[in-house]
């Protein structure tokens, strides 16, 4: 195959997704591209990844590195909140070199295709779901001498003027069948980039995710792309992607961003027996879920390297819980942070303010119970109901709704529930936030995780005077 291909993110600056936190911002590269470059690579094309979002590159150097590369096909991924930067792009592509083939995939383009396509023009073709086998298909149509591939399965075209869809494509259920990930083409890894400087042990560090699909219900979750299925690397494989990153590139810590990493309890203990039998010198950190998680579990996770784990709480009213179908209860969620804390884990709680029906009581609720849970660290975001989920549907008539998607972000509510101004929902979210820090507890354990990582020293300065600039603006 001579096809050459780009794949790249959206030219987003730090400064768009995470506003006054820009400077402790998460510049981990996408996983995703590294996994589809690999697939493209060994189907014989050549490949480059142009990483716009993580280096923080703008509009025109990420054009001037697209070009250098002499594409034949560009794809580009996008969320909800750079879709209209991918879409920049795409036109400065087609306005210099208009025989380019451009893609354009991720989540938004796969919720939204009809409406990404309409108001992008730039784009040629939206694919829909996971892209490996995708691509390939593409690329090879490519080399046939197909300019503008027709009938794909798993994407979205323009043909005659219209927008045709052809038939969705089969998930990967064997992924141990693709690739490692391409990490040789991702420009400076692992040591030009960074997460946010909470999630660091050991320097440097990649972000992984093991699993796809997600078969829990919450409706306030996008799983358009991997669907509702769990599929995953078999823990051989897994283990094989942690020993390349820490052998070949010199990898100390893996951050593993699956929403479902510990959905089979099997599966995780074996993960951790192999590290453990195999001495791979890593710490690791993941996501969680309280009805999944045992003592004898954590133990283990911890013996294996895994030293933080962050569960997704969300609110900590029992009615919000189970309007928005998270089926937790709140004692399950307490046992499972008092089982990691007992197992010597760090544990941090995501938070979500601005559901439908969110009232102060609810919110004083969720207050109440972060300061109680035995938690290092907290995340609190505002409502995004971002197009894929099912709430993106149904908030109509709960609220006000700025479906904006540059805005989509979680740094400002977009969506406000009645019995809310904008103005009073961003005071309670900082509220809560200052009550959770401003904690002689949580201080001293901040300044100990600080002074074991000097490194993040900076970083967690500029995340500090974010925060207060944060409880400024909510006149907290």
């Amino acid at each position: 195959m001579k096809t050459r291909l780009v794949l790249a993110t959206a030219p987003v600056s730090l400064e768009e997704r995470y506003g006054a936190f820009a400077g402790a911002a998460n510049t981990e590269p996408s996983f995703g591209l590294a996994c589809l470059a690999a697939s493209a690579r060994e189907a014989g094309a050549a490949v480059a990844i142009v990483e716009a979002a993580a280096g923080n590159l703008p509009l025109g150097e990420t054009l001037k590195r697209v070009l250098e590369f002499r594409p034949t096909v560009v794809g580009l991924t996008a969320t909800t909140s750079g879709i209209e930067d991918a879409a920049a792009l795409a036109a400065r592509i087609k306005e210099k070199q208009p025989e380019i083939l451009v893609l354009i995939g991720g989540c938004h383009g796969t919720s939204l295709p009809d409406d990404t396509l309409e108001s992008c023009p730039g784009f040629d073709l939206a694919v829909i779901g996971e892209g490996e086998v995708t691509l390939v298909d593409i690329l090879r149509t490519v080399e046939g001498g197909q300019p503008l591939p027709s009938g794909i399965v798993g994407t979205v075209e323009r043909r005659d003027g219209a927008l045709h869809h052809n038939p969705p494509r089969d998930l990967i259920h064997e992924l141990d069948t693709l690739p490692l990930p391409a990490w040789d083409l991702l420009d400076g890894f692992p040591q030009a980039f960074r997460p946010s400087p909470a999630r660091i042990r050991r320097w440097p560090c990649a972000s992984v995710v093991l699993t796809r699909g997600c078969p829990n219900q919450c409706t306030f979750c996008d799983r358009s792309v991997f669907g509702r299925m769990c599929r995953a690397y078999t823990p051989a494989y897994a283990v094989r992607m942690v020993k390349q990153l820490r052998e070949e590139f010199g990898v100390r810590e893996i951050l593993i961003e699956d929403d479902t990493f510990i959905i089979s309890r099997k599966r995780v203990a074996e993960f951790c027996e192999l590290l453990l039998e195999q001495k791979i010198d890593i710490t690791w950190s993941c996501l969680g879920r309280a009805d999944r998680v045992k003592p004898d579990l954590l133990k283990l996770m911890r013996r294996a390297g895994c030293w933080h784990i962050t569960y997704g709480i969300e609110s900590g009213d029992a009615d919000i819980l189970k309007s928005v179908n998270k089926n937790l209860d709140i004692p399950q969620i307490r046992q499972a942070l008092e089982w990691s804390r007992a197992a010597g884990l760090q544990t941090k709680g995501f938070f979500i303010v601005g559901f439908p029906g969110e009232t102060e009581a609810t919110i004083a609720a969720t207050r109440d119970l972060a300061l109680s849970l035995p938690l290092d660290d907290i995340s609190v975001m505002l409502l995004q109901p971002f197009p894929g989920s099912e709430i993106y549907n149904t908030v109509a008539g709960m609220g006000t709704f700025n479906c904006d998607w540059r805005k989509m972000t979680t740094l400002e509510a977009t969506f406000v529930p009645d019995g809310f101004t904008k103005e009073t929902l961003e005071a309670a979210h900082a509220h809560l936030m200052r009550d959770f820090y401003f904690r002689p507890g949580i201080i001293l354990r901040q300044l100990m995780h600080l002074a074991a990582r000097p490194r993040a020293a900076w970083a967690t300065f500029q995340g500090f005077l974010a925060f207060l600039q944060v409880l400024k603006k909510g006149k907290a």
